[in-house]
């Protein structure tokens, strides 16, 4: 499989309309329950659509100084947000309907995501230099050079990782989200098989695939507890 600046782009306008759509959706039905996971679509464009730059940066034909910058932009969503974004995302769905223990764990989730993105991402941005993009067999490689994470060895840091992303989404009344935590482990399965030179990258893109399955979970009919949005005004 070959990534290119096109299929970023290409990936970052299509997700677009359907994160726009999404965003309508959650505001219809609870939007202080559904609005985060439903910004999803719109956070991978805008990820993707970073990658697109960094691809232009390295088939530049002369060295481009903004290339590392950008890589940390694009690496600010796979190692900061993501860990954060996505336990939180589910511990709005949860309120109301998930049981103590529940709760307890998608806590714990949470702050064990908050504790890898900061232990990534903050040696990242104050020394953006420990970063070395490189295109690899078609993908990019983005080469972070983390002593901890050297030590410790990424074969753990990622089943971590893939842990704090799939099991939030499994803690759920909502049968849909199931099926997006097991196609999000899917591409976790495949990239790290597959394209484990450059995991960052192609877990992310599809990662960013997957996400318009969001959209069908919004389209599943709550469960019957559920109630509607208090914005949400009934017409007689």
């Amino acid at each position: 499989m070959c990534f290119s600046a096109t299929a970023s782009f290409v990936t970052a306008a299509a997700l677009t309309p359907i994160g726009v759509a999404g965003v309508a959706m959650a505001r219809r039905r609870n939007p202080d329950r559904w609005l985060p996971l439903a910004l999803l679509p719109l956070l991978f464009a805008s990820q993707q659509a970073l990658e697109g730059v960094v691809w232009l940066g390295l088939t530049a034909q002369e060295p481009w100084p903004g290339l590392r910058l950008a890589a940390l932009a694009y690496l600010t969503f796979a190692l900061a947000v993501w860990p954060v974004w996505i336990p939180w995302s589910a511990l709005r769905l949860s309120t109301g309907r998930a049981t103590a223990w529940q709760r307890r764990l998608l806590r714990s989730l949470l702050g064990l995501g908050a504790l890898l993105a900061g232990s990534l991402w903050i040696p990242l941005m104050l020394h953006p230099d420990l970063i070395t993009p490189i295109v690899h067999h078609g993908s990019i490689n983005y080469q972070m050079q983390l002593k901890w994470a050297d030590r410790l060895g990424h074969q753990p840091i990622r089943v971590i990782y893939a842990l704090i992303i799939c099991l939030p989404l499994l803690c759920q009344p909502y049968r849909r989200l199931c099926w997006l935590a097991f196609s999000l482990a899917l591409g976790f399965a495949v990239a790290q098989l597959a394209f484990l030179y450059a995991f960052s990258s192609v877990w992310c893109y599809f990662s960013a695939v997957i996400s318009v399955l969001v959209l069908w979970v919004l389209q599943g009919e709550p469960p019957s507890s559920e109630q509607p949005s208090p914005n949400r005004l009934s017409r007689p």
